[in-house]
């Protein structure tokens, strides 16, 4: 089912937009002209990934150096405290339309 979440005009404002909807978060990203979708909390400890860092196609957790690819939302590179992997799963994705300057995510 499609949700209407904000205008593309909100998103390229600032490039990241986190929403709600059905109870659930999700970060919103720009990147080349596409949107991508993924859930706001990191899978390491639920940090939300809103406060991250995006660079090109990546997004890293602002807690412990988790990196996610927003694409996919596989992980790139495991949350880790100093030289310690942690536990680090793939993110869920949600697919994106626009539609008449309105961004809708498919839930």
């Amino acid at each position: 089912m499609l949700y209407d979440v904000c205008t593309y005009e909100e998103l390229v404002k600032d490039f990241k937009k986190k929403v709600s909807v059905e109870g659930q978060t999700i970060l919103l990203m720009l990147l080349n002209e596409k949107i991508y979708a993924v859930q706001d909390k990191c899978t390491h400890l639920g940090v939300s990934l809103s406060k991250g860092t995006q660079t090109n196609n990546q997004l890293q957790c602002k807690a412990h150096g988790a990196t996610f690819n927003i694409q996919s939302g596989e992980v790139l590179e495991k949350a880790h405290i100093g030289f310690i992997k942690m536990p680090t799963k793939k993110l869920k994705t949600f697919k994106t339309e626009v539609k008449e300057g309105r961004i809708y995510i498919d839930l």
